[in-house]
């Protein structure tokens, strides 16, 4: 089993340990409103780290990539995509997001004439609507980037890969 195999089959997937989520969550995971409203480490978050952390070394990446993947996983270790935008308004006024479908059309137009080349990907999105953007199953938009990752992880291990010689190549 490769070890994306092995994260996933030991609970790491979402839906898995630590996610809180269903499969076809609608709303922002609790686990995300949980861990973001934390400034210490808990015992119970050094436990899951440790663990996590564990399975990359355990699957032979040494201690400096492993250190580079956890920066990399950042919150899909923990079954969640963190944003920094919430896209359901820009103001965060809940009324706007239930403003009239023309004023709407008029500022998608007008974004679409200002921003060609970001109207047409998110145009492009034909998902639920979901807490990764307006358009966007978080599902998906999680597991993609997270495969990207692994996939990424698995590369540079199989390469032997290291920081210091990764610095002098800069």
């Amino acid at each position: 089993m490769s070890f994306t195999g092995y994260w996933w089959a030991c609970g790491n997937g979402v839906g898995g340990v630590g996610s809180g989520r269903s499969a076809r969550s609608r709303r922002r995971s609790p686990g995300a409103d949980l861990l973001s409203s934390r400034t210490n480490h808990t015992p119970t978050v050094l436990d899951y780290m440790e663990s996590t952390i564990g399975m990359f070394l355990a699957g032979g990446f040494s201690v400096d990539l492993t250190h580079h993947v956890m920066h990399a996983l950042g919150s899909r270790m923990w079954a969640f995509t963190q944003e920094f935008f919430d896209e359901t308004t820009s103001s965060g006024n809940a009324a706007e997001a239930e403003a009239d479908p023309e004023v709407q059309s008029a500022q998608m137009l007008a974004m679409a004439e200002r921003y060609p080349t970001i109207a047409q990907i998110s145009g492009a999105a034909a998902h639920d609507d979901t807490v990764v953007a307006h358009g966007c199953e978080d599902r998906f938009e999680f597991e993609f980037a997270l495969d990207l990752l692994l996939d990424g992880f698995e590369r540079l291990h199989q390469a032997g890969w290291s920081s210091a010689a990764a610095k002098l190549t800069v």
